[in-house]
């Protein structure tokens, strides 16, 4: 194929079981809506999803990959197909079905009418945890708070961009992407559609807590400076509170006398700046973090083989 007006990016990490089944899923949604590629990026998987994906790609000319020499993260796999990516339009989306194929044509819809984006808006129903519910709403209160983006509870990466848009996310360089952010932060017209998320049909999720505290962190770092000013103005606030200490200290010895008596309050004292400081210095550390993997100008991910290239090489 040589192009096609749509492209449908699928990031996959052990998803050898969902392979087939999404693919025959999304080539019926798509039957009657225009000429659609899929690209999968299998993301260093450890089963047999490289072998399903070769197998699907010989067996159908609409079935693309590219296939990492490692794990090198989601957001590496989403640069990657967006990179190989060629349709007018490029829908990104989960392979586990938890992302349903069904929506695709309602997100084509809104990009036939104007929009150069458009946003697949998850409804928090009863069948997701609560905790999960309410930390979603908490994490993107706090990301609107100290970002530069405004986002919805239930947003997510099922997202359908231009060519312009992908065009223009291609041409960053920077190390850590935040699709879900970014996209709202270039400032195309977004359209929004909401749906319910489906049952993952193979396999486990791959975002455990410490995976979506990542995220959360890379989210909020990729698109603020504020978490750097509020460590200036908690030190100063801790500063102040600690003049308080001196001024107390300095009033118990020359009037009340019984200095003694304030180890507590000394114990308090340091106890209170400890924890501010390594607190400040953690928030800054996050940013040189980034800032070092930034100065390192190493890719974002090693591609190992794609379709074009097993072709080749028979």
């Amino acid at each position: 194929m040589a192009s096609a007006e749509f492209s449908i990016v699928l990031p996959a990490h052990n998803e050898a079981g969902n392979v087939a089944p999404m693919i025959a899923a999304l080539k019926r949604a798509m039957a009657t809506v225009g000429d659609t590629e899929i690209v999968w990026v299998d993301d260093g998987s450890s089963d047999a999803t490289l072998a399903a994906l070769r197998a699907a790609a010989a067996a159908d000319p609409m079935v693309r990959y590219v296939s990492f020499t490692r794990n090198f993260g989601h957001e590496a796999a989403l640069r990657a197909g967006l990179r190989h990516a060629r349709g007018r339009a490029v829908i990104v989306m989960d392979a586990d079905f938890e992302h349903p194929p069904a929506l695709v044509p309602r997100l084509v819809e809104q990009w036939r009418s104007g929009f150069k984006i458009v946003a697949a808006q998850r409804a928090d129903h009863e069948s997701v945890a609560r905790f999960k519910r309410a930390s979603s709403r908490l994490y993107y209160r706090v990301l609107g708070t100290l970002g530069d983006v405004q986002m919805d509870p239930g947003s997510s990466d099922f997202l359908l961009l231009d060519r312009a848009v992908v065009d223009t996310i291609n041409g960053f360089e920077n190390q850590d992407l935040f699709l879900r952010g970014l996209v709202r932060w270039l400032g195309f017209p977004i359209a929004k559609v909401g749906y319910e998320p489906g049952q993952r049909r193979h396999g486990e999720s791959k975002y455990s807590m410490t995976r979506m505290v990542e995220l959360a962190l890379t989210g909020i770092a990729a698109h603020s400076v504020r978490p750097l000013r509020t460590a200036i103005w908690l030190a100063l606030g801790f500063a102040a509170l600690g003049m308080l200490f001196v001024v107390y200290s300095v009033v118990s010895f020359f009037f009340v006398q019984h200095t003694v008596a304030g180890w507590t309050s000394i114990m308090a004292a340091i106890a209170i700046l400890g924890a501010a400081q390594l607190f400040v210095l953690g928030i800054i550390g996050e940013y040189v973090g980034r800032i070092l993997r930034e100065t390192r100008r190493r890719p974002n991910y090693v591609v190992a083989e794609t379709e074009a290239e097993r072709g080749t090489r028979g």
